[in-house]
């Protein structure tokens, strides 16, 4: 795959992160109620960190270790969020990770993303097993991720482990 895939559904486009999308990530991004659970987006969140994030995504597509997409609301024309696949060892099995600014919750959003994703994951990369984890006191993420045809296989602490396999729900 030598461009980056453009993903599309009823009301997102998921393409890759770019330059332009800065003042979108600083909006979205910067708000202690998305940083309290996403590993890599600090509080503040500023410029610096969304140029590094721009070049992550890169480095990652070119390696094919990692597809980081802008979630862009077709309505609104701009960046509300992430969807990532991190591949691991063989690269039978990844990691999704999401985040959604946070004006546009409870809107159904994540769990259309995560649905684009999981098709490009399972029938373009094939993919066997796609994961995410959670931290137990999240059960809007956890929500999602079962909406979305994940099965919760174990808890590592107060953090949960739920995985969706290739051909099911």
């Amino acid at each position: 795959m030598e461009q980056f895939p453009v993903l599309y559904t009823n009301r997102l486009v998921l393409r890759k992160i770019l330059v332009e999308d800065v003042p979108a990530l600083l909006k979205y991004a910067n708000n202690r109620n998305i940083s309290d659970w996403i590993v890599n987006i600090p509080y503040p969140y500023e410029e610096p960190n969304a140029v590094f994030r721009i070049s992550y995504a890169v480095q990652g597509f070119k390696s094919k270790q990692r597809y980081v997409f802008a979630i862009i609301l077709k309505s609104q024309g701009e960046l509300i969020g992430e969807i990532s696949l991190h591949l691991w060892g063989s690269k039978v099995e990844a990691e999704l990770g999401y985040w959604v600014g946070e004006p546009f919750w409870n809107q159904g959003i994540a769990t259309e993303a995560i649905e684009a994703v999981l098709r490009f994951g399972f029938e373009k990369l094939g993919l066997q097993t796609i994961f995410g984890t959670c931290h137990e006191e999240n059960p809007a993420s956890q929500k999602v991720l079962f909406k979305a045809g994940f099965e919760k296989v174990s808890t590592n602490g107060n953090v949960g482990r739920f995985e969706r396999k290739r051909g099911a729900g």
